[in-house]
């Protein structure tokens, strides 16, 4: 969904581009659903989708459509440090972070020694670019299971049903204290993305 368009039950193509901690794992089960049957985490959806034929190179076709998927850098953030250090604890992070107020102070660190957190935490523009004027729709990962996943069946021609997991969307800040400090930091540090994809968080 990167160097590839996907190609729609109806054949026509879309490229999608998302950026880890930005719902892949939604916008993988809702596109590989017509395929699969049903909605199931998938880590490699290229991969999955190639058994089906149903990709090809971007840099070889123009896609009928393009969409691109944001999330506010709070929100992101947040997820990043749930998910990567305190429930799988990637590269035995734990060790050196022992909380978000100290992920947060030593991120810009982290995201030079550390290459599963810069994978998960490099700035949004990177895989987006800076004109969303170029995409035919953008969609927050809040809009996922609802607008997103209705415009691919309009644009599919294929119906999808709803999708129930991946809801820590509006908990994850309950868990993780985040101070009007850590906003205005959060916002110097990813000021691209606010600066380009901002009308569009909420």
């Amino acid at each position: 969904m990167y160097k590839q368009n996907l190609i729609l039950p109806n054949n026509k193509t879309v490229a999608i581009r998302v950026n880890p901690k930005c719902g892949k794992q939604t916008v993988a089960s809702i596109v590989c659903y017509p395929h699969r049957g049903k909605h199931k985490p998938i880590t490699n959806p290229v991969r999955e989708l190639e058994k089906y034929g149903r990709v090809e190179l971007t840099e070889e076709h123009e896609p009928d459509y393009r969409i691109a998927v944001v999330r506010d850098p709070v929100s992101r953030l947040c997820s990043a440090y749930k998910d990567r250090i305190v429930t799988k604890n990637r590269e035995n992070l734990q060790k050196k972070i022992r909380s978000w107020k100290e992920f947060l102070a030593k991120l810009e660190r982290l995201q030079q020694t550390s290459r599963d957190i810069a994978i998960h935490t490099t700035p949004q523009v990177r895989r987006l670019g800076t004109d969303a004027s170029v995409y035919d729709r953008v969609f927050t990962t809040q809009q996922l299971s609802n607008e997103f996943l209705e415009y691919l069946e309009q644009i599919g021609g294929c119906a999808i049903p709803p999708i129930k997991f991946n809801t820590t969307e509006h908990t994850l800040e309950r868990y993780t204290p985040v101070s009007a400090r850590d906003r205005e930091y959060i916002r110097e540090l990813y000021d691209t993305d606010y600066r380009y994809w901002g009308a569009f968080f909420s």
